[in-house]
Parts: structure tokens; sequence; C-alpha cells
């Protein structure tokens, strides 16, 4: 039977089965009957008239066949047709039953099973006391008939009225039975209803929790139970997979845990994601040896609070120390530039003159760029169109900049993403400028490149800013985005690290890679709009 059965629909299957069997019950009665008079058997159970005795099996044995092969549950559950049934087996159990020795024999039974049966399947009480009436009624009849006729003793109408109470009383329990019985399948299926919206409800708040939720297997395999799980680890599926494979950090982390090295786990990255992952496990056994669960929260809200906390107690410290340093610096910057006037100079002097004019305005940007930090306000994340937004950012560029550049843009992406426009372009125009300047110092040429493209797993957006310079040596990229690190004698060191701080703030992911053809490239990675967020 369905869950979704309602108690009614439920009863009546039930009435059905109990009347396919009493039908079962019939068939079998009938063909007893129908064996017995065959065997020409004088028995003392049946009357002397074998044709009587023909009908009847035969009644027994065609109706049960009908209501076997045309039937149905509702025409087998309805008043009318039970009724009928139970009126036809009084009557043929009447026609045949010897009343001299029913009572003693055992007969009596089939009036007992009809009344039980006709107590337990129609649902009026007033249906079932009837057909016991009519039983008893019968009884009597029959017994007054015979014993007209001196077939019989007149005892037997004594024997004739205890049968009937019995009828009666069989009645009775069966209508008792009959009730506390749909009772308890009522309690039992409104209470399995219960528990089926409990489990749906559960599986909905699971399903929509933002913790992700995965199994652990004894073999350290991981299945994500809800979506969040398989968005927050970037799987496609809810099917069973190593550890190992779903993500290397993830997996050492989990066999620390089972070497209970560890109490606490440290949030990680993801090598496919963008976002810093907060796990937490919960053994289901006694040790951590076997099944355990667990738990992923995104820690990105988290590390962006620490990052405004941090860059608020820098700006209150910076502000201070900028404005001592800026105002001594900007009277040094004048004193020089006027010296720098005097005609009387020598060259020597007046080369001195320009390093020193050079080095105040590198300490000047470099206070510029704390200062930077230190205004930082939190992203307004919004929905953008990548290709037409960067076509805006490289107008702007080459407007706000004197020197010829060439500029490219390759690739298209249909999906918007979630940032903050004016954040973002600080960070390309930072990136741009620097893969300028590395290109003209290789090569001559002020040249870059911006290539679009679109990463299938996870789905995010990848914005390429290529340069023609040498690159980065292997052993400075691990140093690239600390503050003042820096691998050109005029830089501040504060650029890469403000771009850094930046995609952190709107949950975009910036590192340094080699193309495919060995160019130089700082790789954007953003998130697309999701559809249920549009």
């Amino acid at each position: 039977m369905s869950q979704d059965t309602p108690v009614s629909a439920k009863d009546n299957i039930d009435r059905a089965q109990v009347f396919a069997v009493y039908n079962v019950y019939r068939l079998v009665i009938g063909s007893v009957l129908f064996a017995l008079t065959l065997s020409a058997s004088e028995s003392p159970l049946f009357t002397n008239d074998t044709s009587v005795q023909l009908l009847v099996s035969g009644i027994f044995i065609v109706t049960s066949l009908i209501i076997a092969t045309f039937g149905t549950a509702s025409k087998l559950t309805s008043e009318s047709a039970i009724f009928g049934v139970m009126m036809i087996d009084v009557v043929a159990t009447t026609l045949i039953a010897n009343p001299s020795t029913a009572v003693a024999s055992g007969f009596t039974a089939l009036y007992l099973v009809t009344v039980a049966a006709a107590s337990m399947l129609l649902r009026r009480r007033q249906l079932s006391t009837l057909v016991a009436a009519i039983t008893a009624l019968a009884i009597l009849a029959d017994s007054l008939f015979h014993s007209f006729r001196g077939e019989t003793a007149s005892d037997n109408i004594l024997y004739a009225g205890l049968l009937g109470i019995l009828v009666f009383l069989v009645s009775w329990l069966g209508q008792i039975t009959s009730a506390t019985l749909i009772q308890a399948q009522q309690r039992a299926q409104a209470a399995t209803s219960e528990a089926r919206k409990l489990k749906l409800f559960n599986d909905q708040i699971v399903e929509h929790m933002q913790t992700g939720i995965l199994i652990v297997s004894p073999s350290n395999n991981l299945r994500p139970v809800n979506s969040a799980a398989r968005d927050l680890l970037s799987l496609d599926t809810a099917s069973d997979r190593p550890a190992h494979f779903v993500d290397p950090h993830l997996a050492a982390i989990l066999i620390d845990w089972r070497e209970d090295k560890t109490l606490m786990p440290s949030p990680f990255k993801p090598d496919r994601g963008y976002r810093t992952l907060l796990p937490r496990f919960s053994a289901l056994d006694d040790g951590r040896e076997g099944d355990a669960l667990l738990f992923v929260d995104d820690y990105t809200p988290m590390t962006q609070f620490a990052q405004s906390l941090k860059l608020n107690s820098l700006g209150r410290l910076t502000g201070s120390i900028a404005h001592e340093i800026r105002n001594p610096l900007a009277a040094v910057s004048n004193a020089v530039q006027l010296l720098a006037e005097n005609h009387q100079m020598s060259d020597g002097d007046r080369e001195l003159a320009e390093i020193v004019l050079r080095n105040t305005k590198r300490m000047n940007d470099t206070v510029n760029n704390v200062l930077e930090l230190s205004r930082r306000v939190p992203p307004a994340l919004e929905s953008i169109d990548v290709s037409e937004w960067l076509s805006g950012v490289l107008k702007d560029f080459k407007e706000s900049h004197s020197k010829s550049a060439t500029l490219s843009i390759k690739g298209k992406i249909d999906e918007p993403v979630i940032a903050d426009k004016n954040q973002m372009k600080r960070v390309l125009d930072n990136l741009i400028d620097n893969a300028l300047r590395h290109s003209e110092v290789s090569t001559g040429d002020r040249t870059a490149a911006l290539e679009i493209s679109r990463g299938a797993f996870p789905p995010q957006c990848f914005i390429d800013v290529i340069d023609d310079g040498d690159g980065v040596p292997e052993s400075s990229q691990p140093r690239l985005f600390e503050p003042f690190f820096t691998t050109s004698p005029e830089g501040t060191g504060l650029g890469l690290y403000l771009c850094k701080e930046l995609c952190e703030s709107n949950g975009v992911d910036i590192h340094y890679r080699r193309t495919t053809d060995g160019r130089s490239s700082f790789r954007l990675s953003l998130r697309l709009q999701r559809e249920d967020a549009r």
C-alpha cells in the first residue's frame, strides 16, 4: 500500500481483503458440499433431498466465482453487496442444515462464521445486527418448521433459541473487534503519516541547510547528503567517492582527525573553489575509526569579518602614522624642488636632488597605498555583465593614461558574475598596469591581453590578465601577495597585496599562473550568479 493512502481508503482495502478471504471460504464450503453430494453420502448434517444439496453447493460455488472474477474493491466493500451475500449464505445454510443434528455436530459454525464476517465487513452496526437477527429467526423458523412436521424433537427449539443468543453474542463481539481493529489501523496510519511528514520536513531542512553534510565511511569515502555539501565542495553528484578525490586538503584533515591528532580542524580552501571552508567531524560509532558525519561550513564570512577587523585596526594605526610622515615628506619634497631650481647648482648636486625627489615620490606612493588599505569599505556586490564591464574598464584605463598601450580582449561569457564593480576595477587597473610595465621591460612594447573563459567545475568565470614579460621566478611566487614584497626596484610591494585583499572581500580567487604557451598571467576566478539568486 502506498504511504499516501488515506485512512478511509486503507479501511476499504482491508475490507476488500477480508471479503476476498471470506469468498474463498464460501468456495471451499460449496466445493465440499458438492463433493459430498456426488459421493451419495447419507450424512445427517444435510437434508436427504439431493437436488437441494446440489442447489446450495451450486449457489456457493457460482456466486464465489462471480465475485472473484468480476468483483472490484469498491463493489466488494459496498454495504449492499456485503449484506446481499450474507443473506444468500444464511438462506443457503438454512436450506441445507438438518436441525436435528446441527447443534451437536458443529454445523452451526457456518452460521457463526457468516455472522462474524458480517459484523466485521458491514460498517453500519444496524446492518450487522440485522444480519444476526435474520440468522437467528432463520434458525428458529427452520426448527419450528421441522418440529411441526415431526422430523425433529421439540427440545431442538431450545437449542435453536440458545443458538440465536450465540449468534447475537458473536455479532456483538465481531462488531467490537472490528471497531477496535479499525481504530488501531487508523492510529497506525495516522502515526505513519505523521512520521512520513516529519521525515519529509527533516529532509527539507537538511537539504536547505547552509551547512554541508557528508557521510564518511570507515574507508574514508565521502557521500554528500544535501545540496550545500555538493556546492561547497564542487561535487556534481551525490555518489560516494574517496576523500582525496574530493580534495587533498580535506583528506589530510580527515586522516589527522582519525588519528586523534586534532580536536578542532583548521579551515581550508579547496582546490576547486573560491571559499574558505571549516570542517567538523562527528563520530557515529564509539571510536573515530567507523562511520562519521562531516559538517562543512562556509568560513568566508568569518574570514571577511576578521579581515575587516584587521583593516580597521590597521587603518587607525596607518592613519596616524601616514599623517606624521606625509607632512615632513611634503616639506622635504618642496625644499628639494626649490633647490633644483637653483641654476648655480652643479650637475652632481642636481643628480642628488633628483634622487631625493624620486625616493620622496616613492615614499609618498607607499603612504597613499597604506591609506587606501585603511579606507577600504565592504563590497557592494551586484550582477555584472563581464564582456560589457571589461570593455568599459579598458576604455577608462586608456583615457586615464597618457602612454599608448595595446590592450585586447578575447573570449566571452553570457552568464553574469557577482562582485563589486569599483573594487574589481581597481584590481584590474593594477594588474593591467603591471602587465604593461613587464611587457615593456621585456619586449619594449606596452602590451597586455585579457582572456575570458568559463570554468565548468565548479561553474565560475576566469579573467586572465596576460603580459609578455619574463614572468615571476618560482622562488618568488609564494610571496607575491605579501605586503611590501616586490621584484621591481621601483615598486612599493603593496599593489598585489591590495589586489589580494580586495579579491578576498569579493569572494574572488586571484593567483599567478603560466598560460599554455608559457606567457605570464594573473587569473581572477569570479562567482557566477546562480539561477535561484536572479
